[in-house]
C-alpha cells in the first residue's frame, strides 16, 4: 500500500477548530460556516476516506472505523495545542468515535446531525435501526445492479423527499460518482457499536445540533446523544434539513461561535 494522503486545509490563527465533513463532502462543505465565524480561530478542514484529497484505504471487506479515525488523528498530529472538533453527519460520528477511542486533548465536540447508527439499536429505537439497515441494503443492491440514481434513496432519506432532485446537476453527478464510497461509509458506520454507557464516559463539553426537519432516526439519535453525554447542550436549526451546514450557514456559525465562547 502506498503512502496515504490526508486532506489538510488551514486558515486564520488562534484556537484550533478541526472540521470533519460527512459523506459526499469535502473540506469545502464548511466554507459558508467558517466565513461567518469570528476571528481568533485557526480553522482546519479535512475530508474523510475517499473524498477530496484523502486517499481511500477501505475496501468492501475491510472497512472498520479505524480508517476514519486515522484521518482525524493525522490532522491532530499536525497541531500541538488542544482542539475543538466539529463534524457533520458521518463526520460527526467520526468525531465521537475518535474521542471515545483515543486519549486526546479535545476541548469540545460540536456535531450537526451526527449519525452514530448503533444508538438506534438500543431500547425503543430498534424499528428505526431496521429501517436504516433496509435503506442502506436497498441502496447497495440498486447500485450494484447498475442503477446510477441509487444515491437518490440515501440523499432523500436524510434530507427529505425531493432533496436529490432539487440539487444542481453537477452535485447530482458528484453524488453518483461517489456512490461506492458512500456504500463504504454505511458499512463503516455499522461497524461502530458504542452504547449509551460509552457516551456517558465522555467528559468533553458537546453541542448536538439537529435540523427542525430531521427524520425520525436523526431525532432519536440526537436525543440519545444528549441524554447520554453528561456535559451536552442541544440546538435545533429552524426550517433546515440534514444539509443544514450548507443551507443555513449563518445559524450554524452562530450556534458554534456561542458554544465555543463558553469553552475556550
Amino acid at each position: 500500500i502506498g503512502k496515504r494522503n490526508f486532506e489538510f486545509v488551514k486558515s486564520g490563527s488562534g484556537t484550533n477548530i478541526v472540521f470533519v465533513p460527512g459523506s459526499f463532502s469535502t473540506s469545502t462543505a464548511w466554507r459558508g460556516v467558517q466565513e461567518r465565524l469570528p476571528k481568533g480561530y485557526q480553522l482546519i478542514s479535512t475530508s474523510l476516506c475517499g473524498y477530496g484529497e484523502t486517499t481511500e484505504s477501505r475496501t468492501l471487506t475491510n472497512n472498520s472505523i479505524e480508517h476514519e479515525i486515522e484521518v482525524v488523528l493525522n490532522v491532530l498530529d499536525q497541531l500541538c495545542q488542544p482542539v475543538h472538533l466539529v463534524g457533520h453527519s458521518f463526520g460527526g460520528l467520526v468525531c465521537f468515535t475518535t474521542a471515545l477511542r483515543a486519549k486526546l486533548d479535545i476541548k469540545s465536540i460540536t456535531t450537526f446531525e451526527a449519525n452514530p447508527l448503533s444508538l438506534l439499536k438500543q431500547n425503543i429505537y430498534e424499528k428505526s435501526f431496521k429501517t436504516v439497515r433496509g435503506i442502506s441494503g436497498q441502496f447497495e443492491e440498486e447500485h450494484f445492479s447498475g442503477n446510477r440514481d441509487a444515491v437518490k434513496l440515501i440523499i432523500d432519506y436524510w434530507g427529505g423527499n425531493g432533496s436529490f432532485s432539487s440539487m444542481p446537476k453537477v452535485v447530482q453527478d458528484y453524488c453518483r460518482a461517489s456512490a461506492l464510497t458512500n456504500i463504504l461509509d454505511w458499512r463503516t458506520a455499522f461497524t461502530f457499536c458504542a452504547s449509551n454507557e460509552d457516551y456517558q464516559k465522555l467528559k468533553i463539553p458537546c453541542l448536538i445540533v439537529r435540523s427542525e426537519l430531521a427524520n425520525t432516526a436523526m431525532v432519536q439519535i440526537s436525543n440519545s446523544l444528549s441524554n447520554s453525554i453528561p456535559n451536552s447542550q442541544t440546538a435545533v436549526v429552524h426550517m433546515a434539513n440534514h444539509f443544514l451546514i450548507n443551507s443555513h450557514p449563518s445559524e450554524c456559525a452562530n450556534l458554534l461561535a456561542t458554544f465555543l465562547e463558553g469553552h475556550n
